[in-house]
Order: structure tokens, then C-alpha cells, then sequence
């Protein structure tokens, strides 16, 4: 056969040698990547609640970070211990402290729970990496008195030190268990060690390369987490694909490099196409300009970009130099009875070959009818999978602290204060309500606060009008020097006027479904109820959360249009069939409907919060890319069979004979690596391996083996197109398209 004139190939030891310099100094970033990630990302820049946020910060002066401490104790909180607490928070930069003294309603009718606030000034990740030295300030003092430092900054950078547990966890459970599979696949040590060498110079490199982003923009901590899980799979998943097709090749009697030359032009041109797949598929998650997506999206598309390089450069290299030493270190386990190679049925293209056929064994294919029914059962099953899905009830939880484990600090000092205190006042909506002139906003404030007192989810009020101050002296006292700290906080004159602001806590709480709908409702009618030159804006934390929400609802048309569109142009050049494009695009979305169904149906099984509304939108766009590996795999082979002059029904159990070992092996690579996830202490890892897994399982045992030979032998080789049809009787090699 012709060679490919490949110039990486000529030179596999000057390959070998860069890849280790490039992975070297790549790991060396990667180890400085945990202190430049950050936590949050769970909000949305340019929607109203953190442009009026910073407005308040502006116009009033309050502090853009504020950290919660909480103090426990079996006995009243001394005030001894509040100064000491006092004094640490000042001690460490802060420019304002909020303490019982000023606000009664911080401590508990006790006194044995008292909470206080500070305000710090900066960059929000300078803030959180204050976490770690307060929380071990709080934790030493006197008295029996249990100290927990929370807030906002304090949750992000918790979250960051437990993104980076789970990431680490998951690889020391993973890379085990990969070893013993591998082990089982190849039966070879060589054949095993390749692909994790693979996935580790990825891991290492795309976590490198974040370092380099980290440097110039905000990244989340899920970047790292992200980077695992899909460098992982698809790293392994890939080196598998062409490990497997160079040693099946060598058993064939090709040369080494004839072998790793095939290899690479079917399965390596496959992998090509899967990787494009889920590059293009995660890229729509930048559309909402949000920095958890774009950090996600960023991890994904790095890592699998990466190893998209590697299986194309350091792979090829790594096996032209092991050549028959791929099979060192046999694993003595139970051989397989010996099947015939694929194609093999090439006597068989004496018959017509619309539907029906005879197999390698000898067994007939199903009818068109029989498969019919097959592929029709298989999607109603699909489908009734999916269907939990219609009741899902999605929420980010930016008011709260139940992503995280119930044994860290920042979630136990938020819980202690929930129960003993209540948390509404450290987490109220803002309503900032501007006018032309005083009198007016006055009036503005109290016909505001009036109507939301009435409400029957507002638990309480704050504002310049609920002081007890007669309104009509308020303009006057408001203007002058002599008016009160207190309602200086509620009254400012703003960049572009004068404005108010008033406090609203909810019976529910701050994460409650009711109190997303109060946002709403503020949002939409109070600025009716007000004078025709007043404005109205709510921030908080609820405000911030129904904000990311409704950015991401209002994204999924697009994200998803984008993901179907290009997936589709990238199937068409890949199979250069619009049928086969079809059935992958709908094959993807019954794949990802009914894990979503599944892992609906679970979450509401074990546990009374609703989804991440980050999980679905994640596990669509990664999923849609990754079952895309399957498929190509799947139908390079059965055309490449059908073109060589099977019968079609022959070429398609064949092509699928000849797969299934290795599709299983990639779903079970995947599943493991999805499910080590699961180990994760942030509630968020957790449902995204989940969804993940059982995705991957419906994919590789439903879709694959069951509803796609179905509608394959259904539709007939029509479903190949002209050109396929055309090919079968030209000659063939190994180069070529993906179906060549």
C-alpha cells in the first residue's frame, strides 16, 4: 500500500522529545493554577441586580465584599469575644464592622448566637483568600465560643478549595480503575500504559494553559473540574479508538508504520470529527457571557483540543517506536473465542443487499419491518425516560450554601444563623427607587414600602419612611447634617439624583421559589404604583440568582440552535450524508433528554433541592459532543465494510461486531470517570457526573446497540447517500474521508 507522507512520522523521537519539554513545563503552570482561579461565577454581569449593586456601592459607600461572622457558643456571647472578632476583621482590611450593638436583630433572643458583618474593599478573590486566616482567628477564641467565618467571599473560596478536593479526588479513583480496565481491553501493560500517558500530558497541559488565561481574567474553579472530567474520557477514549485499530491492523500482517498509517486515517480521522464534535458543541456555552460557562467552556474545549493534538502527534510516535512491543507484558486472562476480521464478508456482495443479508455467523438480519419496530419501541422508551423532565425546577443557589458539604465552616456559620437568627436580613432584597425631587421620592418610598408590607410573602420593611419620622419633615431632615446613621444608609444623593433604597426580607427565605416571584413582581408592577418620573431596580443575592437564571433561560434557544446547526455541518462533512446527519442530531437529543429525565427523577427521589439550573444546559452541550464519538466510530466502520462490497444488512451487524468491544469499552472509561465525580463534596460535580454516566450508558446500551442498527437496517443503504453507493466499486485505501 502507498504510505502516507506524514512528516511528524518521519521524526517520532524529535516528537517524543518536545512532548516532554511542552508537558514539563505545562505542569510546572499547572501547579500555580488553584490560587488564580476563582470562585462565583454564578451571576450575570450586565443584568439588572449587579448593575444596580454597583450603583449601591457607589451612591451609599457600602463595601463590594461582605464577610459574615458567626459566633456559637453554649453560653452568651461576651462582648469580649465580639471585640476580639472585631479586632481580627480590622486587623485584616476591613472598612466597616456591623456588630449587635448597632444591629439588635444580629443576635439571638439568647444571646448564645450573635453575627457580625464587615465590609471589605478590593477585588472579590483578595477577599476570599482572607477565608482561610479568619476562619482560623474565629476558631481560637476564649470561652467555649465557636466562630465561623461566611458570606460571600467566604462560600467562593470555599468552593474553590473543594472544586480542587473533588478534581484531585476523582483522578486518584479514576486512574486506577482505568489501569484494571485498560488491563482488561488490551491484555497488554504497553497497550494499557499508552492512553493514560495521554490523558495525564492533557490534564497537565490544559490546567497549564488555564494558568496562562487565570493570569489575564477571571476563571472559576470549575475550570479544573471540568478539565478532569472531559480530559479524561475523551484522552483515553481516544487513544483507545486507535490502539485498538493499529494493533488489529498489526494482526493483519501490516508493517508497523503501515499499521499506525491506517490507524490513523480511519480511527484517528473518527477521533478527529468526535473531538471537533465536542469543541463545537461546548463552544455555545459562551454565549451567555457568563464566567462559570465561559470557564467551563474554556475546560472543556482546551483539554479536548489538547488531546486532540496529542492523539495526532505524541500517539503516532509512541507507536511507531513500541511497533510489536505494543503487545509487551501480556495479562494471562481467559482468551476470546477468535472472530473473523471485519469485511470479511466481502463474498457476500453477490446479493442485493437493501435490508436484509447474512451475517458472519450466518444468522439472517431482521427484516425492515422487524427493525421498524424495533427502532420505534426503542424511542418510545427513550422518550418516557425523558419525560420528568417536563416537570424540572431549576434554581441557582446564590442565597445559600448547599453546594457545599454540610461539614464546611462557611455552610454550618450560614445554617447556625438561619436557625437561631434567620438569615433574611444578611441576604434582603434591595429596592432602589429614584425621582425628579425629594418630596416626590419620599412619597415614592412610603406608598413603596406600604404595598410591599401588605404583601403576603414580605416578612419586613426597612426604609427612610419606616423610621417613624413624620414624612413630611423627612426631605428637609434628609438634606440637612443632623439627619440619622441610620437613614443615611437608606437615602443617598446618587450620581444621577437623589435615591432610596429599602430593605425587604421574606417569609421563605432568600432561596425561596416565592421570593424569585417577589423579585417579579417588584420588577414589574411597582413602577406603575409610583410617580411617572420614578425608576425602580432590585439587587441582593435573589435578585443576582433570578438574574443568572432567566440570562440562561433566555440563552437556550440560541445555545441550542448553535450546537444543532454546527453539529449538523460538521456531521455532513464528516459522512457527507444528510440522512445519517439527521438521525445523529436526533439520536443526540433523545440521548440527552432521557439522562436529564433520569437524573430529574433521581434528584427528586434523595433530595428536596431543586437542579442546578447550571446542570441541564452543561450536561446538553457536553453530551451532545461526546455521543457523537460512538456514531462516528460506529458508521465509519459499517461504510467502510458496505463499501468494500457487503451486503448492506451484513455490513451493518458486522460493522457493529466489529465496534461493540471497543464502544464498550470507551462507555465503561467514560462511566467510571463520570462516576468518580460522584465522590465530590460540591453538589453541582456531583449531578453533572451523574447526568453524564447514566447519558453514556443510554447512549452506548440503547442508542447504539439496540435503536441504531434498528433504523439502519430500517431505512437500508440508502442512508449512505450516492457517493457511499458510488465507492463500491472503486478501490479502496486507507486514506480518505471519515467514510472513505
Amino acid at each position: 500500500m502507498s504510505r502516507p507522507n506524514h512528516p511528524l512520522r518521519r521524526a517520532p523521537r524529535l516528537v517524543l522529545t518536545a512532548w516532554v519539554i511542552l508537558v514539563a513545563v505545562a505542569a510546572a503552570l499547572a501547579l500555580q493554577l488553584d490560587g488564580a482561579l476563582s470562585g462565583g461565577g454564578f451571576t450575570a454581569p450586565r443584568a439588572e441586580a449587579l448593575v444596580t449593586q454597583a450603583g449601591i456601592e457607589r451612591d451609599f459607600g457600602d463595601a463590594p465584599n461582605q464577610v459574615v461572622v458567626v459566633l456559637d457558643g453554649d453560653d452568651a456571647i461576651s462582648p469580649a469575644a465580639i471585640d476580639e472578632t472585631t479586632a481580627l476583621l480590622t486587623e485584616h482590611g476591613a472598612v466597616s464592622v456591623t456588630t449587635p450593638g448597632q444591629r439588635p436583630d444580629y443576635a439571638s433572643a439568647d444571646g448564645r448566637t450573635v453575627v457580625i458583618t464587615a465590609g471589605f474593599d478590593g477585588d472579590n478573590t483578595v477577599a476570599q483568600n482572607l477565608t482561610p486566616d479568619l476562619q482560623e482567628g474565629v476558631s481560637d477564641l476564649a470561652g467555649g465560643v465557636d466562630g465561623y467565618v461566611t458570606g460571600q467571599p467566604a462560600l467562593d473560596y470555599q468552593l474553590n478549595a473543594h472544586s480542587k478536593e473533588d478534581a484531585l479526588r476523582a483522578e486518584l479513583i479514576v486512574f486506577p480503575v482505568l489501569i484494571i480496565v485498560l488491563l482488561i481491553v488490551f491484555r497488554s501493560v504497553a497497550a494499557a500504559v499508552v492512553p493514560l500517558l495521554i490523558a495525564g500530558s492533557s490534564l497537565a497541559i490544559a490546567l497549564g494553559v488555564g494558568y496562562l488565561i487565570a493570569r489575564e481574567t477571571d476563571v472559576s474553579n470549575l475550570y479544573s473540574n471540568i478539565v478532569s472530567m472531559i480530559g479524561l474520557a475523551v484522552s483515553v477514549d481516544y487513544s483507545l479508538f486507535i490502539v485498538k485499530r493499529f494493533r488489529e491492523e498489526l494482526s493483519h500482517g501490516r508493517s508497523v508504520r503501515d499499521a499506525v498509517d491506517v490507524a490513523m486515517a480511519r480511527a484517528g480521522h473518527s477521533v478527529l470529527f468526535s473531538g471537533a464534535a465536542v469543541i463545537v458543541a461546548l463552544a455555545a456555552l459562551l454565549v451567555p457571557r457568563v464566567m462559570a460557562f465561559t470557564s467551563i467552556a474554556l475546560g472543556g474545549m482546551i483539554v479536548t483540543a489538547v488531546a486532540l493534538v496529542l492523539t495526532h502527534t505524541v500517539l503516532p510516535s509512541l507507536l511507531i517506536l513500541l511497533g510489536r512491543r505494543i503487545d509487551w507484558g501480556r495479562v494471562p486472562l481467559p482468551s476470546r473465542r477468535p472472530r473473523r476480521a471485519s469485511g470479511s464478508t466481502a463474498a457476500d456482495s453477490t446479493s442485493t443487499g437493501t435490508g436484509t443479508g447474512t451475517g458472519m455467523r450466518g444468522r439472517p438480519s431482521p427484516t425492515r419491518a422487524m427493525s421498524a419496530v424495533v427502532a420505534l419501541v426503542g424511542v418510545v422508551g427513550l422518550l418516557a425516560v425523558s419525560s420528568p423532565a417536563l416537570g424540572l425546577s431549576l434554581q441557582s443557589p446564590v442565597a445559600s450554601a448547599t453546594v457545599l458539604p454540610e461539614d464546611d465552616p462557611a455552610r454550618i456559620g450560614l445554617d447556625v444563623a438561619a436557625a437561631r437568627i434567620g438569615v433574611d436580613d444578611l441576604f434582603p432584597l434591595q429596592v432602589v427607587i429614584g425621582a425628579d425631587d425629594a418630596s416626590e421620592l419620599v412619597d415614592d418610598v412610603a406608598k413603596a414600602s406600604r404595598l410591599l408590607q401588605e404583601h403576603a410573602d414580605v416578612a419586613s420593611v426597612t426604609s427612610v419612611t419606616t423610621s417613624g419620622i413624620d414624612p413630611a419633615l423627612l426631605p428637609a431632615l434628609l438634606a440637612s447634617d443632623e439627619a440619622p446613621a441610620e437613614l443615611g444608609a437608606l437615602w443617598a444623593e446618587g450620581s444621577a439624583g437623589t435615591v432610596a433604597r429599602l430593605l425587604v426580607t421574606t417569609d421563605d427565605g432568600p432561596d425561596s421559589v416565592e421570593a424569585h416571584d417577589l423579585v417579579r413582581e417588584i420588577r414589574d408592577e411597582l413602577p406603575d404604583e409610583l410617580g411617572s418620573s420614578s425608576t425602580v431596580a432590585v439587587a441582593g443575592a435573589t435578585a443576582q440568582g433570578l438574574d443568572f437564571d432567566v440570562t440562561l433561560v433566555d440563552s437556550l434557544p440560541t445555545i441550542a440552535v448553535l450546537v444543532f446547526v454546527a453539529t449538523f455541518l460538521l456531521l455532513i462533512v464528516a459522512f457527507r450524508s444528510v440522512t445519517l446527519s439527521l438521525l445523529a442530531l436526533a439520536f443526540n437529543a433523545l440521548v440527552v433528554g432521557a439522562s436529564l429525565g433520569a437524573l430529574t427523577l433521581v434528584q427528586s427521589l434523595t433530595s428536596d433541592v431543586p437542579l442546578n439550573s447550571v446542570t441541564p444546559v452543561l450536561l446538553f452541550a457536553v453530551m451532545f459532543g461526546l455521543s457523537m464519538d460512538y456514531m462516528v466510530i460506529i458508521i465509519a466502520r459499517i461504510a467502510e465494510t458496505y463499501e468494500r462490497g457487503a451486503v448492506f444488512g451484513s455490513a451493518v451487524t458486522d460493522g457493529l461486531r466489529a465496534t461493540r468491544p471497543m464502544i464498550n469499552s470507551a462507555a465503561l472509561i467514560m462511566i467510571v470517570v463520570f462516576l468518580a465525580f460522584m465522590t465530590g463534596q460540591i453538589s453541582i460535580v456531583r449531578e453533572i457526573g451523574l447526568g453524564l454516566a447514566i447519558a453514556v450508558a443510554l447512549d452506548a446500551v440503547v442508542i447504539r446497540t439496540i435503536v441504531l442498527p434498528s433504523v439502519l437496517r430500517a431505512i437500508g443503504p440508502g442512508v449512505f447517500g450516492a457517493r457511499s453507493r458510488r465507492r463500491r466499486s472503486q478501490p479502496q485505501t486507507a486514506g480518505g474521508n471519515l467514510v472513505s
